[in-house]
């Protein structure tokens, strides 16, 4: 079953989504190079757990057309908009670098949140930068600065993608789907650039994610590269209650690889904001 399409305006741009089932605003904010479809079914899975949930394009993305954006606290006012529009408070859930955007979000404007479910994100990613990191940022950019966009792109997916066991989550995706993160490469490589506010959020203190007044939960992938649970374990160090949940057999695209798991798991966190 489709959505109903949704239109939230916003300065220089109107942000597209899709809108399912009826309750409780539950707003989905996707990571760098997907877009509201990337969700899959787990918008469903989600809506039956008895929520009203909006995937929305995030700004540069899928239908929500505008130039690639680097300052990402762009994206987070972006958020506060749909979240007005969906009805506040809503419950959030940020994956990747959407994770970012709602964590920073609820440190701004808390009143709009009723609870706040993040999956994997990669929070003072940078301050936590490895040297596989480091290295495929470089080639990335090097493929990128070649006229090579589609390869630079797909590097940094496969990298993001990786599973600790070897191989990554990117390469079995359907064609369609690796073609919907390929037409969203100016973007992913813009965001990817050095920016004093962009997307790893090094510009916000750690310490003011404690005032968060409303329920987190942080999922991490059981098969995910080690780097998202090291970020995930130095935010746990510094805000008191944090729940963290595991789901086994995924990685860093736990909703396309254990839909159902991630579903069961995002709805157990947005209950706790109930």
């Amino acid at each position: 079953m489709e959505g109903a399409t949704v239109r939230t305006p916003v300065v220089g741009s109107t942000l597209v989504g899709d809108e399912y089932g009826d309750g409780d605003p539950l707003v989905l904010v996707h990571g760098t190079g997907a877009q509201a479809s990337s969700w899959g079914s787990t918008v469903h899975e989600l809506a039956a757990g008895g929520h009203r949930v909006l995937a929305y394009d995030r700004r540069g993305y899928g239908r929500s057309t505008h130039p690639p954006v680097r300052d990402y606290r762009v994206h987070v006012a972006d958020l506060a908009a749909v979240i007005e529009c969906a009805g506040a408070p809503a419950h959030v859930l940020g994956w990747s670098s959407g994770g970012n955007t709602a964590l920073a979000c609820a440190v701004e404007r808390p009143e709009l949140f009723r609870s706040l479910v993040v999956v994997e994100a990669p929070w003072h990613g940078l301050r936590g930068a490895t040297p596989s990191l480091l290295g495929v940022l470089a080639r990335t950019k090097l493929d990128q600065a070649r006229g090579r966009r589609r390869d630079a792109a797909a590097r940094f997916f496969r990298w993001a993608a990786g599973w600790a066991d070897g191989g990554n989550g990117f390469d079995p995706l359907p064609a369609e789907a690796k073609e919907e993160l390929y037409a969203n490469a100016p973007s992913v490589l813009a965001e990817l650039g050095v920016h004093p506010y962009g997307l790893m959020m090094e510009h916000v203190p750690t310490a003011r994610l404690a005032d968060i007044p409303v329920p987190v939960t942080w999922l991490l992938g059981g098969r995910s590269i080690g780097w998202y649970a090291d970020l995930h374990r130095r935010v746990a160090a510094v805000v008191p209650g944090l729940h963290t949940e595991v789901v086994e057999g995924a990685g860093h695209l736990v909703h396309t690889e254990a839909p159902e798991a991630f579903a069961e798991a995002a709805l157990a966190g947005v209950a706790r904001g109930a």
